[in-house]
């Protein structure tokens, strides 16, 4: 997968989880708003709300009792009400905490009569039928209030003239010891007669609204409040009871407010929450690995090559198992391309310091090459030239002929130098043509074997079964030969000895030559440098045959003939070097 698909795999999936986790917390708010709403009409509402709840949740035993749920028994127990399950027969089959005087069984007629109030009742009645189990039962609840009661009291046994209500004493004691006031208002909703109301806290004047919102939610107004329409008079009477925790009624505007306030700010910090912990996660998921692959790039640029690294000193893109670590994976590709620069760059830079003490060596080859003939040229010229000596025709003579000597070999040095920037640079290319291999390897070994600066019996030939016939340039061939024996010979201990092998290859033209010795061997760093132009110096006394110029010239003829070499070493052991014509040349 590509690092696009990846990154967008994971912003997806973080927006998706995001989502999910706001969903469960608007969810978890959404359940506690409406458990606090049922709670609160429960205790505004019990009659309509809280006796629907009470015949969901009730369970008929078979004694025949009834099983409610206990908060909601509760509920009507603070509300100061009563229950009765009536059968089909209006018989009271469960009952909880029913006053002495309510009745135990109802007549036919008689309850509906009760409930739509055309026959006295001293209690509220609210009924719900409901069919449980098969059987259909009847919810009787009832409770009383204490406003409706002094209501009803006040209304037997008052009246009102010129603007005055007029009661009973013992109608104000019950009033009084209520903490309760009565008003009475015309038929605009204005106060126009009262008692015991009290200054603060009070009004004047009511709207329907009003009257219905005080009616039908006491516990938005700390107040329970009952009232009676006098039909003769246009008039409504009003009494309030204020509850025992509220000295005065208070409206609330906004009723739920303590319910969705707190909802509200609860979700709002938890999704301002969610969004911080999300940003955090992002950029330690995310922005973390690109500044430490920004810190690595700035330190390539530094000159250090190697990953920032940790406190316990590994990578810190990688686990204890050498592997990325989880939050750099998605980086992968961008990694392994900061990890190959770094390679690279370090690499270059190994190989620009050996180039430099490369150069430097061979500028000090060169030169001291060049300079030491120059000096015995110059040196035998300024002999010949003094007056105070008269040299023999026979010394002017040996001196002439060791200045010829050294001026050829400062020549071939000078051309061999030539030669190595014509085949490094492609400007050399020999003119090449069929040549048995076989029959010009012997010949040129065996010319080699009559060098007496290489000794007697040290070098063999091995020729190929087969015929062998490659695209060679004979006077090229010769000088490698002539370059790699002396390599092999010169170098090496004089007890050492060098086989040189023919090898035919699998298609007609190609084929191999192997330079086997038996000496000293060379490290890695010798086999590295070995075709470097002038890695070895020479002097005055030998010839640059197996010098580090005659490798490098080894070097680039063969590829000029579309060869290539390779060399392999070690300390000790010896070396072997083939020269391969295989079509696969490599050219520097």
């Amino acid at each position: 997968m590509s690092i696009r698909r990846r990154l967008m795999t994971r912003f997806i999936g973080m927006l998706a989880g995001a989502v999910a986790v706001i969903i469960v917390l608007g969810g978890a708010v959404s359940f506690w708003v409406l458990d606090q709403l049922n709670e609160v009409i429960l205790v505004e509402d019990f009659a309509s709300v809280g006796i629907d709840q009470l015949i969901s949740t009730a369970e008929i035993l078979p004694n025949g009792t009834v099983r409610y749920d206990p908060e909601l028994l509760k509920r009507v127990d603070e509300n100061g009400g009563w229950l009765q399950v009536l059968d089909e027969k209006g018989n009271v089959i469960d009952a909880f905490h029913t006053p002495a005087d309510v009745p135990d069984h109802y007549k036919p007629g008689e309850l509906i009569a009760y409930w739509e109030a055309k026959k006295p009742f001293p209690y509220q009645l609210y009924l719900l039928i409901r069919e449980k189990n098969g059987t259909y039962f009847t919810l009787l609840y009832g409770e009383r209030s204490q406003a409706e009661g002094l209501l009803e009291q006040a209304r037997e046994n008052s009246r009102y003239a010129n603007g005055k209500l007029v009661l009973q004493s013992e109608q104000k004691e019950a009033i009084r010891s209520a903490n309760a006031y009565i008003q009475v208002l015309d038929e605009e909703g204005q106060n126009f007669a009262s008692f015991n109301k009290p200054a603060m806290g009070s009004q004047s004047t009511y709207s329907t609204q009003d009257i219905i919102l005080r009616t039908r939610y006491p516990n938005r107004y700390g107040m329970t409040t009952a009232t009676s329409y006098d039909d003769q008079n246009q008039s409504t009477w009003m009494l309030s009871v204020p509850f025992a925790s509220s000295s005065s009624a208070v409206v609330d505007e906004n009723p739920y407010g303590f319910i969705f306030g707190p909802a509200l700010v609860a979700l709002l910090l938890s999704i301002i929450t969610l969004l911080v912990l999300l940003a955090l996660w992002y950029a330690n998921r995310f922005g973390y690995p690109m500044m430490h692959m920004l810190q690595w790039l700035q330190r390539l640029e530094q000159g250090h090559y190697e990953e920032p690294t940790g406190a316990r000193g590994k990578p810190r893109s990688q686990n204890g198992k050498g592997k990325w670590s989880r939050k750099y994976q998605v980086y992968a590709e961008v990694l392994r391309s900061i990890q190959t620069l770094s390679t690279t760059l370090k690499r270059d830079e190994e190989l620009r310091k050996q180039t430099e003490s490369l150069r430097e060596e061979w500028i000090a080859g060169i030169t001291h090459d060049l300079k030491t003939p120059l000096s015995s040229i110059q040196g035998y010229a300024h002999m010949l030239e003094a007056e105070k000596y008269n040299w023999s025709s026979e010394e002017v003579r040996e001196f002439a002929g060791i200045m010829l000597e050294k001026s050829m070999y400062m020549d071939r040095l000078v051309n061999d130098l030539a030669m190595t920037y014509r085949l490094r640079s492609g400007g050399y290319q020999p003119p090449v043509g069929e040549t048995d291999v076989n029959t010009l390897l012997h010949d040129l070994v065996q010319r080699a074997e009559r060098n007496p600066a290489y000794g007697e019996d040290r070098i063999k030939f091995v020729p190929s079964e087969v015929p062998v016939y490659g695209q060679v340039h004979i006077p090229s061939f010769e000088r490698i030969v002539d370059n790699l024996s002396a390599n092999a010979l010169l170098h090496n201990p004089a007890d050492s000895t060098l086989t040189v092998s023919v090898h035919p290859g699998e298609q007609a033209g190609e084929f191999s030559v192997h330079f086997a010795d038996d000496g000293q061997g060379m490290d890695s760093e010798t086999v590295w440098k070995l075709f470097e132009r002038y890695y070895r110096g020479t002097d005055t006394g030998t010839s640059d045959v197996g010098s580090g110029l005659g490798m490098a010239v080894t070097k680039g003829l063969i590829e000029a003939m579309k060869g290539r070499i390779e060399v392999q070493s070690t300390s000790g052991e010896g070396t072997v070097i083939r020269l391969i014509w295989d079509g696969k040349s490599e050219h520097g």
